[in-house]
This record gives structure tokens, C-alpha cells and sequence, in this order.
């Protein structure tokens, strides 16, 4: 008599394992869920437990909380506002500022607040499970310059791990462009988020490896120098970002 061989046990296995490797996402900003803008002074020191953006303290705002610290050597904001005003961002308004003026701010998320069950179990990064995605928002006028509204700007992935904070090496911010990065792959530097040093926002250490093991927060710093053409505002920002771990 021919054996029968219950493959069902073997194939349940199977399919756990295989659901185990896929990445989810663990932030997912997205400034849709900006109802509101939300403007900041000069300087604002990052605070662990007192978040700039949340649902409890942010009337209509839907997303998860934002913890966010900023340095500015001029009369310059950070600010979150809608889409179309875009998103987590510093600003300068037409008219303030002068040329060479820099303007720095960070933004992080949470573990507590991570998506998909992940502020319920650690947090780890693997290769082909980190990925970093951007969408920057408009810049007046749609390019940068030193003849600009703003000479330059850039973006910098932060990350905090079993190992301690980090940061990775700039990358320029294009308007309305968009970036997809794996974040072990990116050059990384040590960083102090609670320490600015008058033009940046926290500081710069030596080179680092991060362990992308048991990770706290995850979030980007933005910053900009100011161009020659005052009569203009501009925004620099970030109006979706998502992060995908496993």
C-alpha cells in the first residue's frame, strides 16, 4: 500500500518562515495627515518625551508623533504643514534672513509609536529589509541656488540603535523629488541630538558603524543656507517618508 505524506505541517512552516523575512514598514509620515500648520521659533531643544506633532496635542492631525529639535543662526522656522505646504520642513519667509544664513532641523520618530505591532517587539534591520523612502515637497522656485531663495540644502538619515545615535553623510534635497536608500549601505558619522552647536542642529562626531539592532528612533534632519534672493520665502521639507525593518 502507497504511503500518504501530510505536507500540511511542512507547508504552515514554510509559509512562517518565509512571512518572518518580509519587511514591513515601521514609519509611514505621510503630511496628508496634516490638518493644521504648526510653526516653531528659533531654537528648539530635542526633547525625548514631549513630542512637536502628536494627535493628543495637534488638533486634526492623525499621524504618529513627531519629535523634532531645531538650530537657526537667522530669523528662519520649523514647521509642518499639509502636502501642499510641504510637510516637515524649515522655512524661511520672504524678506528675513540674510545670505549665508543656515537653518537645521531634525525630526523622529518613536519606537512607541512604530507602525504594524512594531513598538510591541524589537526593532533590526537586515540587508534587502531597509528600506528608506522620501518625497520632498515644492521649494520655491523648484530649484536651489546660490542666486537662490536657497543656495543649498540637504537631507541626512538619523538613526538610533543598540549602539547609540548616528547620522548618515548629506545627501542635496531636490523640490518634488523623490529618494529610495537602504539604509545599511549609507556612510554614518556619531551623532548628539541634545547638543546644537549654534548652526546645526545636534552635533557631528567621528565616523561610526551603526548595529541596526533593537532600534529607538528613526528620522532625518534637514538643513539650508540662505541664497541671495531675500524678497523670496522658501520651504525646505519632507512630505512622506517610511522606513521598512523587519
Amino acid at each position: 500500500m502507497r504511503k500518504k505524506y501530510h505536507l500540511y505541517p511542512i507547508i504552515a512552516l514554510a509559509t512562517c518562515s518565509i512571512s518572518s523575512l518580509i519587511a514591513e514598514e515601521v514609519v509611514n509620515f505621510n503630511a496628508i495627515s496634516v490638518q493644521k500648520p504648526v510653526y516653531v521659533g528659533r531654537v528648539l531643544p530635542f526633547l525625548e518625551h514631549v513630542p512637536m506633532l502628536s494627535s493628543n496635542t495637534s488638533e486634526g492631525y492623525s499621524g504618529a508623533p513627531v519629535f523634532a529639535a531645531f538650530q537657526s543662526n537667522s530669523k528662519s522656522l520649523l514647521a509642518v504643514g499639509s502636502t501642499n505646504d510641504c510637510g516637515l520642513k524649515i522655512r524661511w519667509n520672504a524678506n528675513e534672513g540674510s545670505q549665508g544664513d543656515t537653518a537645521s532641523g531634525l525630526f523622529l520618530f518613536k519606537k512607541a509609536d512604530f507602525a504594524n505591532g512594531y513598538n510591541q517587539e524589537p526593532v533590526n534591520m537586515a540587508a534587502d529589509h531597509d528600506v528608506v523612502g522620501v518625497r520632498f515637497g515644492y521649494m520655491n522656485p523648484g530649484r536651489v541656488g546660490p542666486d537662490m531663495p536657497i543656495a543649498k540644502a540637504s537631507f541626512r538619515l538619523v538613526i538610533k540603535d543598540s549602539s547609540g545615535f548616528h547620522i548618515s553623510g548629506p545627501r542635496p534635497v531636490k523640490s518634488e523629488g523623490r529618494i529610495k536608500l537602504n539604509a545599511m549601505q549609507q556612510g554614518y558619522a556619531s551623532y548628539n541630538p541634545y547638543a546644537n552647536d549654534g548652526l546645526e542642529v545636534g552635533t557631528i562626531g567621528s565616523e561610526s558603524k551603526p548595529t541596526f539592532q533593537n532600534i529607538e528612533y528613526l528620522g532625518f534632519r534637514l538643513h539650508g543656507k540662505r541664497g541671495t534672493e531675500l524678497a523670496a520665502g522658501s520651504n525646505i521639507g519632507v512630505v512622506e517618508f517610511s522606513v521598512k525593518a523587519k
